[in-house]
This record gives C-alpha cells, sequence and structure tokens, in this order.
C-alpha cells in the first residue's frame, strides 16, 4: 500500500522547529520544472507546457509535490512568483550555470526572493518560520552530461550549498532539500542503454556529494535544520514494487511526447495516468507527486521525532 498523507498541522514539529500556530510559516520554493507551479507558462504566455494536456502550468496532469505538502501542513500553495506567490522555481532552471531557456538558476531565483520580498532599505531578511525547498540538479545533469561540461556535478551542489548559504545569512533556518532519481531510468533516456548508464552514474555521484556538502552545512549551521529527502531511494522503491504505490507502470511516459522536447502532446493509448509514475519523458504523474509528498512528510516526521 502506498504511503498516506500525513496530516502535519499547525502546532506540530517540522525539522525540529515548531510552526506557529497562527499557521503563518509560508512554504517558499526553489528549483526547476519538478517543483514549479506556473512560471515559465507565464513567461510563454500560457504556450508552455501545453493546455489542456497539463494542469494549468505544472509539468503533470495535476498538484504536483510541493502542492501536497502545503495542503498536508495547512498552508497556501506556493503560487508562482510572477504572481507575487512564494514559487520561484522554473522549468529548465538549474542549480548553477546558465541553461537554454533562458531561466535563472538558484542563485538568481534566491535573488528574486530576497528582491521580490524584501527591498534593499529594509535589509534581506528571511523569517525563520518559514520553509524553504531546494530541489535541483537535474537540468544540472542533463545539460551538463549530455554537452560534456567540466565540473557540472560540483558546480551544481555548490549552486545549492550556495542558495542555502544566502538565504541562512538572510534569516532562514528551515530548508527541504530532496537528491534526484536515477534520471537515466527515466523515458526519455531508459531505452538507451549507454546515454541512461551515463546519466545514472552522475546521478548517483550528484547525490553523494550533495550529502557530503549537507553534512557539512549542518556542522557549520548547527541552528539549521535541514532535512536531506532520498529520493533516489523512494523511485529505487516504487521501480522494485510498484503495486506497493499503486502503479501498474513506473518505465512509460503515460502521454506521447516530442521526440526533442519530451513534452506531451497527447495521452497515449488506453494509459490509466493514476497507474503511471511518469507523465511525458521525464516528468512524473500527479499521482507520482503525491507519492513524494507522502515520503516527504514521512521523511521530515521520521527525522523531526529522531531530533
Amino acid at each position: 500500500m502506498m504511503f498516506r498523507q500525513i496530516q502535519l498541522l499547525c502546532g506540530t514539529l517540522v525539522l525540529g522547529l515548531q510552526i506557529a500556530t497562527s499557521c503563518f510559516a509560508q512554504i517558499h520554493v526553489f528549483g526547476d520544472s519538478l517543483s514549479e507551479t506556473g512560471n515559465f507558462s507565464i513567461l510563454t504566455g500560457g504556450s508552455w507546457p501545453p493546455a489542456p494536456l497539463y494542469y494549468y502550468g505544472r509539468f503533470s496532469n495535476g498538484p504536483i509535490w510541493v502542492e501536497y505538502i502545503a495542503d498536508a501542513l495547512d498552508e497556501a500553495i506556493p503560487q508562482p512568483f510572477l504572481l507575487g506567490g512564494t514559487n520561484y522555481a522554473v522549468n529548465g532552471a538549474r542549480a548553477a550555470g546558465p541553461s537554454p531557456y533562458y531561466t535563472p538558476d538558484l542563485a538568481g531565483q534566491v535573488a528574486n526572493y530576497l528582491v521580490s520580498n524584501y527591498p534593499a532599505a529594509n535589509g534581506d531578511q528571511a523569517d525563520a518560520n518559514e520553509i524553504f525547498v531546494i530541489w535541483a540538479g537535474a537540468n544540472d545533469i542533463f545539460f551538463g552530461a549530455l554537452g560534456d561540461e567540466a565540473d557540472f556535478i560540483p558546480n551544481a551542489v555548490e549552486g545549492i550549498a550556495g542558495a542555502i548559504r544566502t538565504l541562512h545569512d538572510a534569516g532562514a533556518r528551515t530548508f527541504i532539500v530532496p537528491n534526484l532519481p536515477l534520471l537515466g531510468q527515466t523515458p526519455f533516456f531508459n531505452t538507451n542503454a549507454t546515454v541512461s548508464s551515463e546519466l545514472d552514474w552522475a546521478s548517483e555521484a550528484f547525490n553523494s556529494q550533495l550529502s557530503k556538502e549537507l553534512r557539512s552545512l549542518r556542522k557549520e549551521f548547527r541552528h539549521v535544520k535541514i532535512a536531506d529527502v532520498d529520493i533516489a531511494h523512494l523511485f529505487k522503491s516504487m521501480t522494485r514494487k510498484p503495486k506497493r504505490f499503486e502503479l501498474t507502470n513506473v518505465v512509460d511516459s503515460a502521454t506521447l511526447f516530442e521526440p526533442f522536447s519530451g513534452i506531451g502532446y497527447a495521452l497515449a493509448p488506453d494509459v490509466d495516468p493514476e497507474k503511471y509514475l511518469f507523465w511525458d519523458s521525464v516528468h512524473p504523474t500527479t499521482h507520482g507527486h503525491r507519492i513524494i509528498a507522502d515520503y516527504v512528510l514521512a521523511d521530515i516526521k521520521v527525522k523531526s521525532t529522531n531530533r
């Protein structure tokens, strides 16, 4: 049986920090298309990802994991920052460095957050009671490994660490930082053994370096709580025992996708998306996002209890 949402209401412990009973702890999101709630759609005038196949600018067929988490925490859904919301993630973004989509990396997203919320005259200040989600690195691997870049893994890890440091210096104290699944197992690449193997190696190397960096940051900032959620382990579990998560297909895309962009253009024949892990070439279905959210919440609860 799949994980069920854990209802963590105001007043419960999250990462060892108590959320105020007034429920004012917002969720701020930084990253790429796995976490964005419509910024890229706004930038492209609503043309990308294509509606109605994709859900209101999400790169999925329904709500994504940060929305399920916000609902479970009884917090506001992180809306696109371009509409004045708290979600700064955007499709194509890298942890560090330029993107072919010309979207800001983590440093740029954090700068947007600080400028939008705390003008220079007031000083850069982040609320210690709020939650900061940082999930990035996939595009660094896609663009870096396939583009034969040098040092794309350490650069990506440093980009994540730099975002945490900047937010910490502004006052943030609670972070959720998932690692990456094996990217070679996504539908776009899992039929090419050579490329799949290269991306899986890069994913594991990235996860190993990220884990070491986050351990170092915990020692440096002992008053900061960082949940390093092992998404790689979750995806391996879904692959090995899909029925446990109410899945029947963890290999193929629920949509027919374009060979260049990997974006779906039509639902595949005889497909029930609720039984599929992947919506298109690399993005989970909303059911997959729900599983991710359940896992993150369970992980947070265990770590806050153990502290």
